[in-house]
Order: C-alpha cells, then sequence, then structure tokens
C-alpha cells in the first residue's frame, strides 16, 4: 500500500487499511497495529504554510508553540477529507497538547483519542499509564470493526488483521556521532537541517536528545520493545517500557536532570546548543536545566528559538555560525600557545 496523505487503502483480501496518526512517539506503535491502524506520524503530514488558509480551518490559542500549531492544522485537514474510519492519538505530555487533543475531539467524535502521559515513572503512574493504554486499545478495536469485513459490530473479537504500515519520524543522524562535537538538545524536529548546519560549519555532533530524535524514535519503533507486551496482553510492561524511553522535559526535574546528565557524559561534547521552541513552557523548564548542566562541566552553551518545521534562517545561523567560531578560535589560540612552550623548553 502506497503511503496515503489521509486516505484509507484496500488490499486484495478485502481489508480496509485506516490510518492512526499519532502526534507523540509515545505511542506503542505495535498496539496500534495490532488494533488493525496503520500507525502514522503526523509530523509527517504537515501543511503547506504557503496554501490558502481553509475558511471553516480549526484555530487555536497564537501564544501556543509551532508544533502543536502546525499539527492541528494538519489535523484537521487529513480528518476533515479522508475516510471516518481514519483516526487520531493524542499522548498528552503537555498542556499544549492536551488542549489539541481537546479541540480536535470536540470537532471529530469518536475519532480522536487523548492518551494521558505521566510525569514520572513510579509504579502508581505505570499502572495508570497501562490502564489507558488497555482503554485505548479497546477503543482502537471497536473503530477497526466497523471496517474489519463481515465484521458485525457487536464488539466480538476479529481474528484477522491486515498487514499495516508504519510511518516513524525519519530524522537521524548527517554522521557517526563523536566525541568532541556540538551536542543538541531541542524540542520536536521536523528534519535534521538543525545538524547538518552544524556539520556544514565545520563542528561534528556529539549528539541529539529530543523527542524526534533517533535516540528516541528508533526504539519506541522497534518491534521488540511492543511486540512482547502486546503479544502478552501485558500493558503494565507496555507502559514502563514508555515510560523509560520518554524521558522528555515533561517529566519531573530529578528525572530529566539524571537522563540528560547521562547523555552529556556519555556523548562528552566539546559544547551545547539548546533549540527551544517558541511559547513551549516545558522547554523553558529544560533552559535553565541545560544551561546549568553546561555551566557545571565548563562547556560553552548556546540556546536559540526554533520552530516547527526548522528553518535556518540568516539571524539563525549567523548566530550558530558564530557561536562555532568562538570555539575554533579558542582552541586555535591554545594551539598557538604550544610552540612558544616547546622554545622555551628548548632554551632551558
Amino acid at each position: 500500500m502506497e503511503a496515503g496523505h489521509g486516505l484509507i487503502g484496500t488490499i486484495n483480501e478485502g481489508f480496509t487499511i485506516a490510518n492512526a496518526y499519532y502526534t507523540c512517539n509515545l505511542i506503542p506503535v505495535e498496539l496500534v497495529a495490532r488494533s488493525g491502524y496503520s500507525p502514522r506520524w503526523l509530523g509527517n503530514y504537515l501543511e503547506d504554510p504557503s496554501a490558502p488558509a481553509r475558511r471553516e480551518a480549526l484555530s487555536i490559542h497564537p501564544m501556543t508553540c509551532p508544533y502543536v500549531t502546525r499539527l492541528v492544522a494538519a489535523a484537521d485537514v487529513l480528518l476533515s477529507n479522508a475516510s471516518a474510519e481514519d483516526r487520531l492519538l493524542v499522548p498528552g505530555g503537555c498542556d499544549a497538547m492536551r488542549r489539541m487533543g481537546d479541540l480536535l475531539a470536540a470537532t471529530y467524535p469518536e475519532r480522536v483519542f487523548v492518551l494521558p502521559m505521566p510525569r514520572s515513572s513510579r509504579a502508581g503512574a505505570v499502572r495508570t499509564l497501562a490502564a489507558d493504554l488497555a482503554r485505548m486499545e479497546k477503543w482502537l478495536g471497536e473503530g477497526f470493526l466497523a471496517v474489519a469485513p463481515g465484521a458485525s459490530g457487536s464488539g466480538e473479537a476479529f481474528s484477522g488483521r491486515p498487514p499495516t504500515v508504519h510511518e516513524s519520524p525519519t530524522i537521524d543522524y548527517p554522521s557517526a556521532p563523536r566525541h568532541g562535537g556540538v551536542f543538541v538538545i531541542a524540542g520536536p524536529l521536523s528534519d535534521n537541517s538543525l545538524l547538518r548546519l552544524i556539520e556544514q560549519l565545520g563542528a561534528g555532533i556529539a549528539g541529539l536528545d529530543s523527542c524526534t530524535s533517533p535516540d528516541r524514535w528508533k526504539p519506541l519503533a522497534a518491534a521488540g520493545l511492543n511486540t512482547i507486551a502486546v503479544k502478552g496482553e501485558d500493558h503494565v510492561a507496555l507502559a514502563a517500557g514508555l515510560l523509560a524511553v520518554g524521558i522528555c522535559p515533561r517529566r519531573s526535574t530529578a528525572d530529566r536532570r539524571a537522563h540528560l546528565t547521562r547523555r552529556l557524559d556519555e556523548a562528552r561534547p566539546a559544547s551545547v546548543v539548546y533549540a527551544r521552541q517558541s511559547f513551549c513552557d516545558p522547554g523553558a523548564y529544560d533552559a535553565l536545566l541545560v544551561s546549568q548542566l553546561a555551566q557545571e562541566r565548563g562547556l560553552p552553551y548556546l540556546e536559540i528559538e526554533v520552530g516547527f518545521p526548522f528553518e535556518a534562517s540568516g539571524p539563525l545561523r549567523t548566530r550558530v555560525e558564530a557561536f562555532l567560531e568562538a570555539q575554533l578560535l579558542d582552541d586555535g589560540l591554545l594551539d598557538d600557545d604550544l610552540p612558544d612552550d616547546d622554545l622555551l623548553d628548548e632554551e632551558d
């Protein structure tokens, strides 16, 4: 089946494959596929900003982060134009995302599921998320019965499942991360153009911590993490796995600090760049923490404000370039000292 833009596909066995778009990687994609849907990251379906606005388009408060704003527009177009079988899954990791879910759920009843996301990995939070995952699976299963051939709609389990397509974020490192490069901490990024910009300016990448980082989405998309739990109907193990991987800015300061400390110490970067989206409250929480961690390690630190999708505008590129050039200059001055030391040794 070809990837459709808000469309469902029909395969030879008579199954109709519906799409389940998701706004955040903290979704067990194997559970979604097991329910008969093709899980697709909504960030791959952004609307062209130059396209004329729809008169009936949904609106959200202008002081909302670009990520949520753009996802609202994309979901509105998809759900309004697609077949009624398509669904949207919204993990409520922050206030803005929860408002997005509530807005779309009110506009498209029975087609949007808002999944509450805990702010810790404690036993109570895991159990709560497990119950919500079971509720989401039941909701998806009931929707699948409406499109499965021969289903009575009475709610009984249907044994057949069509093949599904999984679309994750496609963000990856331009080249292998290396010690001594720049460690980038960011909110959701639409692509790796920020990483490529840094490499083009002569600095390598030591690592990336973002909800769309390959260090996040690849483990969550791996079949092993989710399939074992789903096959055993063990939603508790599934919830624990999601919370162990998804330690993002919504988490408590202690959890987030421990996570970023580990990432920085493993990466051993030469500097840190923090890319924050405007009007992002969890991102603002991260800003102070990241700057403190960089200061504790004596690392040069730069905070920039970016949009979604990322655009390397002139002023932003200039700031990043000046930041990296200052580091190269400092390194050059240190290197220049070496011949003088050698000369002193020879004179002695």
